[in-house]
């Protein structure tokens, strides 16, 4: 007779990161009340704002959200925050 366990999940790390990515982008869209979903655009960009963030690049992060030429202050304000919310979920 075969006795089937279950294997535990061997990449949890994986599942924070697309979390912390989605949380990223949805920053990055803006964040209102009722809102729990960036953009597809926005959502496109999630792993790229992620391993930004992971570098600490502020001005490289408000020009990947912004997508301008110069980021306005508003998307700086937004990257920094992923700037935060990144070294929080590192702890």
């Amino acid at each position: 007779m075969t006795t089937l366990t279950v294997v535990p999940n061997t990449t949890p790390a994986a599942d924070d990161f697309d979390e912390l990515a989605q949380r990223m982008a949805l920053v990055a869209c803006g964040v209102r009340e009722g809102k729990t979903r960036a953009c597809d655009e926005h959502q496109r960009k999630g792993m790229a704002i992620l391993r930004i963030a992971s570098t600490g690049a502020l001005d490289a992060l408000a020009l990947t959200i912004c997508g301008a030429e110069r980021p306005c202050t508003t998307c700086t304000a937004k990257a920094a925050e992923i700037i935060r919310i990144y070294n929080e979920a590192a702890r």
